[in-house]
C-alpha cells in the first residue's frame, strides 16, 4: 500500500510540475504584423513588428521560428529585437538576394510578446513585408513538431510600406501605381474615349492636372497623399470631321463622329467624273470598307479607328485615258520638285521620289478606289513606284505620312553561345524620352518585354554578328504602338508552372547547353534570374539557392 501510494503521489508531482501542453492542453498561438509607419523617406529607418499571442493562459514559450519575405530592392534589414529589449534573436539569417529573413530562437521559457524587424528604406515605391512561416512551442513539446502559429482572421500577416512615397486614391474610371514617390510626377490613365472632369489634392490642397491628351494624366510634384476624383460621369467624346476636295459638294457626312462607333458617309458620284476618297483620323489615313449602288458610295471607318478628328479629301476629275495622282500628308514637303499632282499614262508603273529627312520615317500609303496599297521604298534609293495595275483612270490619292523617329538607347549582348557561330543575342531598348502611359516599345509588329532588372524593354534574337551590328539591326525594327506589354518575372520558376523546383534549373541549363530546339522568348527571359544579361551556371546557382531558401 505504501508504495503504491508513494508512486500515485509521484506521478501528481510530475504531472503539476509539467507544462499544460505536457498533460494534453497545447496552447495555440496567434501571430500578427504591423508597422510603426505607413511610409518612410529614402535612407530612413522603418520598423515592423510581430505580436504574439497565446490561448489559453498567459503568453509562454521556448522556441520560435518565424520567416518573412520582404522587397529587397527597396527595403535592407538592420536588425531584429525581442520585445522591448536590445535582445537580438539567437538565429538571423537575412538573404537579401531572395529578399527572405528567418529569425528564431530557443532555451529558457519567454513571455516577450512581440519581436521588432528594424529596416533601412534604400529605394522609392511600394514594399511589402509578409509573414510566411510562424512556428512556436513549449520546451515539453520539444520532442514534436513545433507547432504553427496562426494569423487571426481580423489581423494581418502582410504590411505594405510606401518608400520615399505617399499613397494614391482614385476612382474607379482611373488606373495608376498606389503610390507616388516624394516630389515626384504621378500619371494615370483613363479610356481615352471619354470626357472626364477630375480634381485633385495633396495634403486636402487642391492641384494642377495636366491633361497630356493621350488618354494620360499627370500631377506635377508630389508632397503628400495625393486623391484623385472623378466630379461626374465621363462622357463619350466626339470628333469633328471636316470635308475637302473638289468632290466635296457630292459628299454627304455628318458633321461629327463618336470615339468608338462606326462613321458612315456617302459620296454621289456625278456621271462621267472619277473620284478619289481618302479618309485620316488624327492625320494618319485609315482604310474604310466600301459599298457601292449605282453611283452611291458609302464609306464606313471601323469603330476601332474613331479615335480623333476626321478629315474626308474627295477628289473629282473627268474621266479620261490618264489617272491623276494627288499626293498628299505631312510629308508632301519633302518630295522631289515640291510637286504633289500628276496626271499619267493609265497602266504604266510610276515612280516618284522623296528627300528623306535625317530623323524622320516616312509611310507611303496608296488609295486607288477601294483598294489599299502601302509603299516600300525602292532598294539603293529614295524612290517609290506604284504598280501600273494600280494605275487605272480616274484619281490615286498618295498619303505620305512623315513621323519623327523614336530616340532611344539599344545594346546587344551574347546571350547564349550557339553552334556554328550562331548566338542568341538580348536586345534592351531603351527610349530617351519617356513614353505615354498608353504606349510601348514593338519589335516588329509584336510587344516588346518590359525588365526590371534591366529597367529596358527586352528581346531575344538567334543571329551571327557583332554585338554594335545586331544592335544597329534591332534598332531599326523597333517602334512605338499600343501599350500591351508583359513584364519578365525573375523569380525563379523560368518555366513558368507557377512553382519553383529542380526542373527549372534543368531548363536553364539546357539552355546555355544548346539543348532547346526551338526559342521561347519570355521562358527563355526568365533564365536570367541574376540579371548579368547572359545565362551560365550562375543562374542554375540561383534557382538552386531558391529552393534551399
Amino acid at each position: 500500500m505504501k508504495r503504491w501510494f508513494s508512486g500515485l503521489l509521484a506521478a501528481v508531482m510530475v504531472l503539476l510540475l509539467l507544462p499544460a501542453s505536457a498533460s494534453g492542453e497545447d496552447p495555440k498561438y496567434y501571430v500578427s504584423l504591423d508597422s510603426t509607419a505607413t511610409s518612410a523617406e529614402v535612407n530612413k529607418p522603418v520598423s515592423v513588428a510581430l505580436f504574439m499571442g497565446q490561448d489559453p493562459g498567459d503568453l509562454a514559450y521556448n522556441t520560435f521560428f518565424f520567416q518573412f519575405s520582404y522587397d529587397a530592392e527597396k527595403l535592407d534589414f538592420a536588425n531584429a529585437a525581442i520585445g522591448n529589449s536590445s535582445e537580438t534573436p539567437a538565429i538571423i539569417n537575412d538573404n537579401s538576394d531572395a529578399g527572405l529573413l528567418t529569425i528564431g530562437g530557443y532555451g529558457e521559457v519567454r513571455s516577450d510578446s512581440s519581436i521588432m524587424l528594424n529596416f533601412t528604406v534604400k529605394a522609392a515605391g511600394e514594399a511589402t513585408v509578409k509573414l510566411v512561416k510562424a512556428q512556436m512551442d513549449v520546451r515539453a513539446n520539444a520532442a514534436k513538431d513545433a507547432q504553427t502559429a496562426s494569423v487571426p482572421a481580423d489581423q494581418s500577416g502582410t504590411v505594405t510600406i510606401l518608400c520615399g512615397g505617399f499613397p494614391v486614391v482614385l476612382p474607379d474610371c482611373a488606373t495608376g501605381a498606389a503610390y507616388v514617390t516624394e516630389n515626384g510626377d504621378y500619371t494615370f490613365t483613363a479610356d481615352p474615349g471619354y470626357n472626364y472632369d477630375f480634381s485633385a489634392t495633396v495634403n486636402n490642397e487642391k492641384v494642377d492636372i495636366i491633361n497630356n491628351d493621350d488618354g494620360s494624366y499627370t500631377i506635377e510634384n508630389v508632397t503628400g497623399k495625393l486623391v484623385i476624383s472623378a466630379n461626374s460621369t465621363p462622357t463619350v467624346k466626339t470628333y469633328a470631321v471636316t470635308v475637302e476636295g473638289d468632290g466635296s459638294d457630292d459628299v454627304n457626312a455628318p458633321t461629327s463622329a463618336t470615339h468608338g462607333q462606326e462613321y458612315t458617309f456617302t459620296v454621289t458620284q456625278a456621271a462621267n467624273y472619277d473620284y478619289a476618297v481618302a479618309v485620316t483620323v488624327n492625320g494618319q489615313p485609315v482604310t474604310c470598307t466600301v459599298s457601292s449602288s449605282g453611283r452611291l458610295y458609302t464609306y464606313t471607318i471601323p469603330a476601332a479607328s474613331v479615335t480623333g478628328p476626321v478629315v474626308i479629301t474627295v477628289k473629282k476629275a473627268p474621266q479620261s485615258g490618264t489617272t491623276q495622282i494627288v499626293l498628299t500628308g505631312s510629308g508632301t514637303a519633302d518630295v522631289w520638285g515640291d510637286v504633289t499632282s500628276y496626271t499619267v499614262k493609265s497602266g504604266e508603273a510610276f515612280t516618284f521620289g522623296i528627300s528623306h529627312q535625317e530623323g524622320f520615317d516616312y509611310t507611303i500609303t496608296v488609295m486607288a478606289g477601294e483598294k489599299t496599297l502601302t509603299l516600300q521604298r525602292n532598294e539603293n534609293a529614295s524612290t517609290y513606284t506604284i504598280p501600273g495595275g494600280y494605275i487605272k483612270g480616274g484619281i490615286i490619292m498618295v498619303s505620305i505620312t512623315k513621323t519623327a523617329q523614336l530616340a532611344m538607347t539599344v545594346n546587344a549582348a551574347e546571350y547564349v553561345k550557339l553552334i556554328n557561330g550562331n548566338a542568341v543575342w538580348l536586345i534592351t531598348a531603351v527610349p530617351e524620352t519617356k513614353l505615354p502611359a498608353t504606349k510601348s516599345l514593338y519589335y516588329g509588329d509584336t510587344a516588346m518585354f518590359w525588365s526590371e532588372k534591366y529597367e529596358a524593354y527586352a528581346w531575344l534574337l538567334v543571329d551571327k554578328g557583332t554585338a554594335a551590328g545586331i544592335a544597329a539591326a534591332a534598332k531599326s525594327a523597333i517602334s512605338v504602338k499600343g501599350n500591351s506589354t508583359v513584364s519578365v518575372s525573375y523569380s525563379g520558376d523560368v518555366n513558368g508552372t507557377g512553382h519553383i523546383d529542380i526542373n527549372d534549373a534543368q531548363y536553364i541549363y539546357d539552355l546555355y547547353n544548346a539543348k532547346h530546339s526551338a526559342l521561347d522568348m519570355e521562358k527563355f527571359l526568365r533564365c536570367d534570374v541574376n540579371g548579368d544579361r547572359e545565362v551560365n551556371v550562375e543562374d542554375v546557382r540561383m534557382v538552386v539557392s531558391l529552393l534551399l531558401r
